[in-house]
């Protein structure tokens, strides 16, 4: 339990993190496109036999480039594009589970994620990305933000602006890479989306935004395994659900507070 809820206090806090600026770029079924080829990676790799972590991150960052760089086919929308890779890269990664017994074991695993599976290995490697990712953002905080809120001013007033969104996005990237074998699709792709739209719910300021997204985050993971554990349910569904029945209280109580 103990392990489990390292891996899914630093994969929840830091996915909330992240999930602000995929919400500020309207970017979101990027996420789930980008969770998706992180699942086809882990697929592959237990495939073909070669590091999961690996081939998942390799894929992940070619996934990230495709999306960033613009698209040359302008009748067809980035939306669509994104909608595309995500179901190929899905059926795909069903078909490499079907004819692998040792992915088909732990197929299920790709999709709603098993925490209780992690070991303190996966604990080190999600602690080493999230401080590798942090400093970057830390570095460029300002500069992200900016691009994030309006990148054609960003990009008038001098800043690099396509070079630190690709920058941005490989951050995103190897965070959803590297989380996606311990905790799973479903569980990444929401802590990158709800806990920031609860942080938005909440908060006006920037910073704001980015401490509330992450404090529910963790509020949510060491609540979700502690119900898990009494009511002997999923870990992930679970957490999952907590994040709805959060926001949708946060969404409640704005409503009232309006009034």
């Amino acid at each position: 339990m103990l392990t489990a809820l390292s891996a899914g206090l630093i994969t929840g806090a830091a996915c909330a993190y992240l999930g602000v600026y995929i919400i500020l770029k309207r970017v979101v079924f990027m996420g789930i496109a980008l969770a998706e080829v992180a699942a086809l990676g882990v697929a592959l790799g237990l495939f073909i036999g070669i590091n999961p972590f690996a081939c998942a991150s390799a894929l992940t960052l070619i996934g990230v480039i495709i999306f960033w760089a613009a698209h040359a086919e302008r009748s067809l929308s980035r939306e669509s594009f994104i909608g595309f890779i995500y179901v190929f890269c899905a059926s795909l990664a069903v078909l490499l589970i079907a004819k692998n017994p040792m992915a088909e074991a732990r197929g299920i695993n790709l999709i709603s994620g098993n925490l209780l599976y992690a070991k303190w290995q996966d604990v080190a490697v999600l602690g080493i990305a999230v401080f590798l990712v942090m400093s970057v953002h830390l570095a460029f905080f300002k500069k992200f933000l900016f691009i994030s809120f309006d990148k054609e001013t960003a990009f008038t007033a001098g800043v690099s602006a396509n070079a630190l969104d690709l920058l941005l996005y490989v951050t995103i990237g190897i965070m959803i890479s590297l989380a996606t074998k311990t905790c799973g699709v479903i569980f990444v792709f929401a802590s990158l989306l709800v806990p920031a739209m609860i942080g938005l719910v909440f908060a006006r300021r920037v910073r704001s935004i980015f401490i509330i997204a992450c404090l529910s985050a963790c509020l949510c993971v060491t609540a979700g395994l502690a119900l898990s554990y009494l009511w002997d349910l999923p870990t992930s569904p679970v957490i999952v659900v907590l994040y709805g029945v959060f926001f949708a209280s946060a969404a409640g109580i704005k409503r009232i507070a309006a009034k």
